[in-house]
């Protein structure tokens, strides 16, 4: 079943590359046979680019409004939970035996003889340089792979790691959210919300348009208009408007970064 829904997925897929190519093929060319194996031509080809493209490129997840609304809810409640470091310790626990809890941080010692340790942040101060260069220093020297958890931090942290001996990686409350607790399915209960309005974000009006779940609605709006082509030729006007829907359709479809979700091994 997985099987032939990835199959007819890829159909879909193809099926709006051609839609685009025809409503414009069909305004050019008035024959309709040769509109039609032109589309066929033309869409092959940009469907093979198309898939090459985004097999090559690699993209982040997005959180949904509700997703990032728990996200701050979940550190806000792990800043006030004085035992916040049980919850690190189950979630590591759930994959990983040696684990070694502290009062601020914990270590992991994999099979290969390598550690990992995790740096819980539990304040809502942005981690600065010159703050990781405190904190750093009281952990230096005890793994091999660092990885801090904070409620934020500066663009520029991650890349004046490097001057440090180790593997560094830096998870904000957002980051956290998508790459830790949803990848290992274990979250920090929610004991503590925020009590603010969210305002909608043009990020979020994009994932909310651009997501899978609306390429439904671009598609059926495109295709009455690229059917109509079939027995007419079509002004400029249908064929930019139809494109246009195409095109969007076609964004939502081929994993744009509102849809993939890049899970990562983070401990």
């Amino acid at each position: 079943m997985k099987r032939i829904n990835l199959v007819l997925q890829e159909i879909l897929r193809f099926l709006l590359i051609y839609l685009l190519v025809f409503v414009w093929a069909r305004f050019i060319f008035r024959k309709l046979w040769l509109a039609l194996l032109i589309s066929f031509l033309v869409s092959a080809v940009f469907y093979l680019f198309l898939i090459y493209l985004f097999r090559k490129r690699k993209y982040k997840g997005g959180l949904k409004l509700k997703e990032k609304e728990d996200a701050e809810n979940m550190f806000f409640s792990l800043v006030v939970d004085d035992k916040r470091m049980d919850f690190f310790e189950k979630l590591a626990l759930s994959k990983h035996k040696n684990v070694k809890k502290y009062s601020k941080y914990l270590i992991i010692s994999h099979e290969n003889g390598t550690k990992t340790l995790l740096y819980v942040l539990a304040d809502f101060e942005n981690l600065t340089i010159s703050r990781f260069v405190n904190e750093f220093n009281k952990v230096k020297g005890k793994a091999q792979k660092y990885v801090f958890f904070t409620y934020s931090f500066d663009e520029n942290v991650p890349s004046f790691a490097h001057n440090f001996d180790g593997c560094f990686l830096f998870l904000n409350r957002f980051s956290a959210y998508e790459n830790l607790f949803k990848y290992y399915q274990i979250f920090p209960p929610i004991t503590q919300k925020y009590k603010k309005d969210k305002a909608l974000t043009f990020k979020d009006f994009l994932a909310y348009s651009l997501s899978r779940k609306r390429a439904k609605g671009y598609m059926l709006s495109a295709f009455l208009l690229a059917f109509s082509a079939l027995f007419v030729r079509t002004t400029i006007y249908y064929v930019i408007v139809a494109s246009v829907l195409i095109l969007l359709a076609i964004f939502s479809q081929f994993n744009p970064i509102f849809n993939i979700k890049e899970e990562k091994e983070i401990l």
